[in-house]
C-alpha cells in the first residue's frame, strides 16, 4: 500500500504513515499532515522520509503517551527505532534523502529534474516498500512479545 501511495501520489513519510495508519486502524489527519513536512529529507535532503515516515508508525506503537513519563517513557521506543535506522542504513549505505536521490532539494530545478525521472522516483518507491515491510516486522515482533 505505501509503495502505491508513494507512486501515485509521492511524498515518502506520507505514504509510510498513511499505509500503517490504514492498515492498524489509527487514523489521524492531523499526524498525517504534520508528517508532510518530513517529505524530501525534511524538504532539504537530510534523513530519508520512507525512514522518518517508519519511526513515527513505530513511535504510534510504543512511544511514550505523556510528556510526564520523562525518560523512563522513552526508553521503551529506542530499540525498535534504532533497528528501523541500523536496517535502513545497512540496506541503502546511508540515510541522506540527498545522497539516495542524488538532489540537492534546494536547487528547485534539481528537484523539478528528480520529479521528471522515472528511474529516481521508481528507485524512492522500492525504498518505501522495502521500509514499509521492515517496520511491519519490527511492530509484529513488538507486538508478539
Amino acid at each position: 500500500m505505501a509503495s502505491k501511495y508513494e507512486e501515485e501520489f509521492h511524498g515518502c513519510s506520507q505514504a509510510v504513515l498513511l499505509a500503517f495508519q490504514e492498515a492498524l486502524g489509527l487514523k489521524d489527519d492531523l499526524l498525517f499532515r504534520a508528517s508532510g513536512s518530513l517529505v524530501g529529507g525534511m524538504y532539504s535532503g537530510l534523513t530519508c522520509g520512507a525512514l522518518t515516515g517508519g519511526l513515527l508508525v513505530i513511535g504510534t506503537r510504543v512511544g511514550r503517551r505523556k510528556i510526564e513519563e520523562g525518560l523512563e517513557g522513552l526508553l521503551e521506543s529506542f530499540d525498535p527505532a534504532q533497528r528501523l535506522v541500523k536496517w535502513f542504513e545497512a540496506e541503502y549505505g546511508t540515510t541522506s534523502c540527498k545522497e539516495l536521490t542524488g538532489t540537492d532539494w534546494f536547487d528547485m530545478n534539481q528537484v523539478m529534474l528528480f520529479l521528471r525521472s522515472p528511474d529516481k522516483l521508481k528507485e524512492c518507491v522500492e525504498r518505501v516498500g522495502k521500509t514499509s515491510e521492515k517496520v511491519a516486522e519490527i511492530i509484529t515482533e513488538i507486538e508478539g512479545r
